[in-house]
């Protein structure tokens, strides 16, 4: 992902190519989730119950070149209009691997024509 700031338009689909790398670069994925979590800037708790979108992704587009894709549906992106913190984590239950990577902010911005017919 080039930017850590994510501009996302309120109640829409939203769709981001992620590429995941360490020190050693491509970071590889092959049978591990990538948990994308948004909270409100602040938040400090220890779980996730805060958090205002969640998302598991199980399938990635290159996992063997740390590339996968973010897709949130438009119920997913329909929370208040605010400025909130995001990040993704690399998770793979045996053997352990917890690898927090690319964080930034969340930007929720509202839409103008909001009519559907």
């Amino acid at each position: 992902m080039a930017s850590s700031k994510m501009t996302i338009k309120r109640g829409n689909p939203y769709t981001a190519t992620i590429t995941i790398s360490d020190s050693g670069g491509a970071y590889d994925l092959t049978g591990k989730i990538v948990f994308f979590t948004v909270k409100r800037r602040g938040d400090k708790a220890d779980n996730d119950s805060g958090a205002l979108i969640t998302k598991d992704i199980l399938v990635h587009t290159d996992e063997e070149n740390g590339i996968t894709t973010l897709e949130l549906t438009a119920l997913q992106t329909t929370i208040p209009i605010e400025v909130y913190e995001w990040d993704l984590r690399v998770y793979e239950a045996v053997p352990l691997v917890q690898i927090n990577s690319t964080k930034g902010v969340c930007e929720i911005i509202d839409i103008v024509t909001k009519r559907i017919s």
